[in-house]
């Protein structure tokens, strides 16, 4: 039985809450004067003008969590619209100067990782390596490992890349995420026993458990295979065919009634607080997401691609 991830990209969470920004009478600039600047400037038709606005967005937000935005979008425009490369390389150089935020930098980082990716990929091998002690971005890392993947790439340093994420990521959940790649990559590359140990280190998270499960159930351990089963369904019910989890179930324990039950059990389960994560409002200032439970929140994602 073989079970691989999926190679989608994982969107970036850069969320707003109109709760936290939609109530009562705000300092400064409105945030939504902010995103319609960043429009405004990015709909400019003529590519240099583009750019020049764009800078000018950025010097007069430096604080704001939309100037990575900005940073992305001047990038592309000077290298796909103006195919000035040296200039985009210098205009990140100018920005990483500037830059102090672990995030905002890993962003900028990711920006020529990806244009090298395309364009040498021995460069942006070597680039990803020269920027594991230097950067302290778990999303960076994460994003190089997609990369890294590809068979025709490195998937030897995709796992040293998730690997790394694993280490510097503050939350439960963004910590497992980077375990379960780093098994998935191993699995790949049929070093089964060092997949099983990072696959149970991000325990808890379905496509892990669902991995994991598939090893255990080719090994032979069907019933610790079941577990993870169960516990993979429970969290992410729409694999519950693909795992053929009724089947295998019924097939395990043929006398038992108690699977909806079980699933239930860690559906429902108290798993303590909420995820460690935080999230961004449309002011650009920075909340923990435990700190809102009870309270509805309107988020969106952004995808970095």
């Amino acid at each position: 039985m073989t079970v691989r991830f999926a190679a989608g990209i994982s969107a970036a969470l850069l969320a707003a809450s109109l709760a936290a920004v939609s109530c009562g009478k705000r300092e400064g600039t409105s945030p939504l004067f902010v995103l319609e600047e960043l429009e405004a400037a990015s709909a400019v038709k003529d590519s240099l003008d583009r750019v020049e606005r764009l800078e000018i967005f950025i010097r007069n937000h430096r604080g704001h969590i939309y100037r990575s935005v900005a940073d992305e979008r001047v990038f592309e425009t000077m290298t796909e619209r103006l195919g000035d490369a040296p200039g985009a390389m210098r205009f990140l150089r100018k920005r990483l100067s500037l830059e102090q935020d672990p995030a905002a930098r890993g962003a900028l980082q990711l920006l020529k990782f990806r244009y090298l990716f395309g364009a040498d990929r021995a460069a942006a091998l070597a680039f990803a390596d020269s920027l594991t002690e230097s950067e302290r971005s778990p999303r960076l890392f994460m994003m190089m490992g997609y990369y890294c993947m590809d068979p025709e790439a490195d998937p030897a340093r995709a796992a040293a890349l998730f690997l790394r994420a694993a280490a510097l990521a503050r939350g439960v959940h963004e910590r497992s995420q980077a375990f379960a790649m780093a098994g998935a990559t191993l699995e790949d590359r049929g070093d089964i026993e060092q997949a099983k140990r990072y696959l149970a280190m991000a325990a808890g998270n379905p496509e892990a458990d669902r991995a994991l499960g598939a090893i255990l159930w080719d090994e032979g351990k069907r019933e610790e295979a079941l577990d993870l089963f169960v516990s993979c369904v429970a969290r992410m019910p729409g694999t519950r065919a693909g795992v053929k989890l009724d089947s295998l179930y019924a097939l395990v324990r043929p006398e038992a009634r108690d699977l909806e039950e079980r699933i239930m059990a860690v559906r429902v389960g108290d798993e303590g607080p909420m995820p460690e994560a935080a999230f961004v409002d449309l002011e650009g200032k920075r909340h923990d997401l435990s700190r809102f439970r009870g309270t509805k929140l309107v988020i969106y994602a952004l995808s970095p691609t």
